[in-house]
């Protein structure tokens, strides 16, 4: 299993699944009737439907939690305009590693 606290700036990794954590928040979220409920597992989900393989593009340590972010973006109606996310690494079932 790969380890999110080995991830570097760079490295390119395939998102294979929604993280758990993502998908009971979703479920407490739609129960609770929230606005945007499930807006992270939902957008991992099109990560992973239109491209994903991403890259780390920062590392954070934040109270001994080190956190890789990678970015995605999907294109909108105006081509003038993307919807850009940032995403932290925080399980090390739901990726792996590109070579």
């Amino acid at each position: 299993m790969p380890d999110r606290n080995q991830l570097n700036v760079g490295d390119k990794i395939r998102i294979l699944c929604v993280p758990q954590a993502d998908l009971d928040q979703r479920e407490d979220e739609l129960k609770r009737g929230l606005d945007d409920a499930g807006w992270t597992a939902d957008t991992i989900e099109r990560n992973i439907a239109v491209c994903p393989i991403v890259e780390i593009e920062e590392i954070e340590v934040i109270e001994e939690t080190r956190l890789a972010w990678y970015s995605i973006e999907f294109p909108t109606d105006s081509a003038e305009t993307a919807e850009i996310h940032r995403i932290a690494i925080m399980d090390d079932d739901s990726w792996e590693y590109v070579e």
